[in-house]
């Protein structure tokens, strides 16, 4: 691991210590990040190559479901092993979408290598144990309290925000589909089927170079969001 920088960024000293127990070989091969506000940072049944150790910032856990509806049903504060329940389940793939909320500093680091270290290093796994049982103690107790957005909901205030930045009578989005999935923390699928009703409903105007909004369908944006909120 080689960036001295964003150590010194740390403010705080759990993250420190935790950085300076890590065995020299496995330390090698790690990397700390900055992530910015609103960036996702695993996305719900993608691969586990990676557990991320969050170390400074705020996260939510998104869960997106057959229904068309997003729960967000908690907030991640340091230090949190993400990817690790999956592991110790020894399942492959992420259970959950997690987004920050605002910069974030996480530290990468190998599947395999997390893997060896848990199975060589007792008060470590312990450690690894004792937040997975917290975060679902702390969940169960959070149960029936959790927020629920329909997708539609979400994309129509993605779309007004992106008409709103560019100040112009007429937008242009050039993004694909599964770009403005990455950015939402949707399924293509998902992001198909709202797009699809936006568009039956003249909100917005869909060919295959990307989307436009006039002002008018703008406005008519507004009033959809309102009513469905």
């Amino acid at each position: 691991m080689n960036n001295s920088l964003l150590y010194k960024q740390l403010e705080n000293e759990q993250a420190k210590a935790f950085i300076e127990k890590i065995p020299e070989n496995i330390k090698d091969r790690c990397k700390l990040k900055k992530i910015e506000k609103g960036k996702l940072l695993v996305l719900k049944g993608n691969n586990i190559e990676n557990i991320y150790i969050h170390f400074q910032g705020k996260m939510q856990v998104k869960n997106e479901f057959e229904n068309g509806f997003v729960y967000s049903f908690a907030n991640i504060k340091p230090i949190a092993y993400i990817g690790a329940m999956e592991i110790m389940a020894n399942k492959k793939t992420y259970s959950s979408t997690l987004q920050t909320t605002t910069e974030c500093i996480i530290l990468k680091m190998p599947k395999s290598d997390f893997k060896n270290w848990i199975n060589i290093d007792q008060k470590f796994t312990l450690e690894v144990l004792h937040f997975v049982s917290k975060s679902m103690y702390e969940q169960s107790l959070k149960t029936g309290e959790v927020l629920a957005y329909p997708a539609i909901c979400i994309l129509t205030n993605y779309l007004i925000n992106v008409f709103e930045n560019e100040d112009k009578d007429v937008v242009f989005l050039e993004k694909t589909r599964e770009e403005i999935g990455s950015i939402l923390g949707f399924s293509v699928r998902t992001i198909n089927r709202n797009l699809k009703e936006l568009k039956d409903e003249n909100l917005i105007t869909v060919n295959r170079k990307g989307i436009s909004i006039t002002k008018e369908q703008f406005d008519k944006l507004i009033n959809k969001l309102e009513s469905i909120k």
